[in-house]
């Protein structure tokens, strides 16, 4: 991908490393219960227990495991030289170990890297192996790299809020609406539709029926300071599954240029 895109989506800092975030009958019967609202008319708040209630299973199911792998896959609008969003395809593969472990293989359009939290330090290096950044990250839980987050990088990261220690705190602390839609298959798996709003924000996911893992998500922002919108879809689950010691562990390549963590971005 050659697109010149602006300096702001070209950063590092914790976009790099995210870099490195989801119609059947019942739908249908939704539909005509509900009245179609305006395309600029805001969400009426709606308390779903059951929604809330099958967020709250997918939380515990994600929390409840030592080490989670999987792989997402998203289309993120990004802003053109020209203004104009053009969409491109990040994809990742990411492992985690509680509390404080993650790795994060990055390609697709939006900057290949791989990188390494081992609890101490974040560590990316390019896919072309040519440049590297490093600092300290004070130790901690996954929840210290979040604090980092620069605004609008959750598009390439929104897998960051699946991993901190209760998902389910962190996704509803905001909330002013949720409910069920109803059931769907994605990627072959029968999953549950809900749809939630919080303050400039429409957000739905897909929960597997069975194994109560997200399988898609699409976020909408409504204020205009972030991308318009974003789709992801999480697949090749993997909870408990052993995970080498060296997954975490960053080798500097020989003759590789090290960057200021801020400025680094793709190579040209």
């Amino acid at each position: 991908m050659t697109l010149p895109l602006p300096r702001f989506n070209r950063q590092a800092g914790a976009a790099l490393l995210a870099a490195a975030a989801m119609l059947g009958a019942d739908r249908a019967a939704f539909a005509q219960d509900v009245a179609r609202p305006s395309a600029t008319a805001a969400a009426a708040p709606v308390k779903d227990d059951r929604a809330l209630a099958l967020l709250k299973r997918m939380s515990d199911t994600l929390a409840g495991a030592r080490t989670l792998s999987f792989k997402v896959r998203g289309i993120v609008p990004t802003p053109a030289p020209n203004g104009q969003y053009v969409s491109l395809i990040a994809s990742s593969r990411v492992v985690m170990q509680r509390p404080d472990k993650l790795f994060v293989e990055a390609r697709g359009d939006l900057f290949p890297s791989d990188s390494y939290y081992d609890g101490k330090t974040v560590t990316v290096i390019g896919a072309d192996r040519r440049f590297y950044s490093q600092r300290e990250a004070n130790g901690g839980a996954i929840e210290t790299l979040m604090q980092a987050v620069q605004p609008g990088s959750d598009a390439t990261a929104p897998f960051f809020d699946l991993l901190v220690a209760d998902p389910y705190a962190f996704l509803t602390k905001d909330f002013t609406s949720a409910f069920w839609v109803g059931q769907s298959t994605v990627g072959g798996v029968l999953t549950e539709h809900l749809a939630f709003t919080a303050p400039g924000l429409d957000w739905e996911i897909w929960i597997g029926s069975a194994d109560k893992l997200p399988r898609l998500m699409v976020v909408s922002y409504r204020t205009g300071e972030r991308q318009p919108t974003f789709t992801v879809e999480l697949s090749d689950w993997k909870l408990n599954a052993p995970v080498p010691p060296r997954t975490f562990s960053a080798a500097i390549p020989p003759g590789a240029t090290k960057l200021e963590f801020k400025q680094m971005g793709p190579a040209k």
